[in-house]
């Protein structure tokens, strides 16, 4: 067995001892101490030992300061979260959206982020058949348009400036290119609580879009009403945004967000 395979194997294993542990603490013995998990891995007590001081240290393990016993932390409430949002997200959007878009006879999306890009994962289309917007599955610049940038806009800050750390291609003379002028442009957004565009990556179309906060009222998606430009009239464009946001609060509800969306100013 060579050097290489050999290191292989061993991290294998070690990759295994840690689920082992892990797999140890069930609803039932939610605490343990190492001679329980020792019992139940037949590990011996050095090796958990180890384990579990780097598990510790990477914040998945919590020590009971009075008992001494070991349980899991809530990072894997985060990691389990992020499964479930994942899975949630599209189904529970889904009708409110349907709905939006059946009161407005507006193209409806919802996206996240993904990798640099926007992904979109709902698309309902008016209709009306505007034969503009986008589709399940397309990615698209994270800087262009109002559904883009209203999730763009709630990104971590260092992540935001590695997106957008120079001058942008443009794609109309609409849209928002320029770094000095996009990052004032976030911020607007995240002071209104929207995201408006008109003509930034279709001539004709413009868009407003609402942020979506799950359980822990941090931005998950992107939802947005788009259409031909001349719907969005200043009349108009209030009832949507009224619209969009009663939409947003609800999905934003369904995923466990106790966040309140303000509406004053639509």
């Amino acid at each position: 067995v060579s050097k290489i395979e050999k290191e292989k194997n061993q991290n294998i294993r070690a990759l295994e001892r840690a689920f082992d542990i892990i797999e140890a603490f069930t609803l039932e013995y939610s605490e343990l101490t190492l001679t329980d998990i020792s019992a139940k891995t037949s590990l011996s007590l050095a090796t958990i030992h180890r384990f579990i001081q780097t598990m510790m240290a990477r914040g998945y393990i919590e020590q009971d300061p009075i008992s001494s016993r070991y349980k899991l932390s809530k990072q894997f409430v985060r990691l389990g979260g992020i499964v479930v949002r994942g899975l949630d997200l599209v189904q529970t959007a889904m009708p409110y959206l349907q709905e939006l878009s059946n009161k407005t006879s507006q193209n409806c999306n919802l996206s996240v982020y993904d990798q640099g890009k926007v992904l979109c994962l709902i698309n309902i289309e008016s209709f009306k058949s505007f034969f503009m917007g986008i589709k399940v599955g397309q990615s698209l610049p994270v800087y262009g348009g109002a559904l883009s940038k209203v999730i763009l806009a709630h990104l971590p800050s260092d992540l935001i400036s590695s997106l957008i750390s120079h001058d942008l291609p443009s794609f109309t003379p609409q849209t928002i290119s320029h770094r000095d002028l996009l990052i004032n442009e976030l911020e607007k957004i995240r002071h209104q609580g929207y995201a408006e565009s008109r003509g930034e990556l279709t001539i004709g179309e413009a868009a407003i879009a609402a942020p979506i906060y799950d359980y822990s009222n941090e931005v998950v998606a992107g939802i947005s009403l788009s259409g031909p430009e001349h719907h969005y009239v200043e009349e108009k464009q209030i009832e949507f945004k009224r619209l969009l946001f009663e939409t947003a609060s609800r999905i934003s509800e369904q995923l466990g967000s106790d966040r309140c969306f303000k509406y004053e100013g639509l």
